[in-house]
């Protein structure tokens, strides 16, 4: 990740490496090493990806998880647009189409509230066909927000 250097490392509750990450990092061995580009000014954040054989579930189709997993990532980084650390606390996801092995996908996620405490985000996982986006999987999200050390701010 390219602007890793402007969020916050540290808070009070989680600490995070992005070189470990499952979805995101870039050292682990196994990952998936997604990067995400990151729109500050609208809270969003969005990135593609081509998933491979070894992430299937169903024949020729990507595993519901490997997808949940990837919108994860990329509603929390849409939240570290707020230069907040965040924690997942619950995720709706409807799966409207499959996502085939070998397709590429987009994910783009985007804060919808942000509050004191609680962040509320959105996830659409699509493919373009004839330059017309087509939703595969959705997500909602809702996201415990972390201060990092130092941020003593008013809740």
């Amino acid at each position: 990740m390219k602007e890793s250097t402007e969020i916050p490392r540290e808070g009070r509750k989680v600490k995070w490496r992005d070189d470990g990450c499952f979805v995101c990092g870039s050292t682990n061995p196994i990952g998936l090493h997604l990067e995400f580009k990151l729109d500050h000014e609208n809270k969003r954040a969005e990135s593609e990806f081509v998933f491979r054989p070894e992430h299937q579930g169903w024949d020729d189709v990507v595993h519901g998880g490997l997808q949940a997993s990837v919108l994860d990532d990329v509603m929390a980084y849409a939240i570290m647009t707020t230069n907040k650390l965040a924690i997942t606390t619950r995720m709706s996801i409807k799966f409207r189409k499959e996502v085939k092995i070998g397709e590429t996908v987009y994910i783009e996620g985007r804060v919808d509230n942000l509050g004191s405490r609680i962040a509320k985000t959105k996830g659409i996982l699509y493919t373009l066909e004839d330059g017309k986006k087509i939703i595969k999987t959705e997500c909602e999200g809702t996201y415990f927000l972390d201060r990092p050390q130092g941020d003593e701010g008013i809740d």
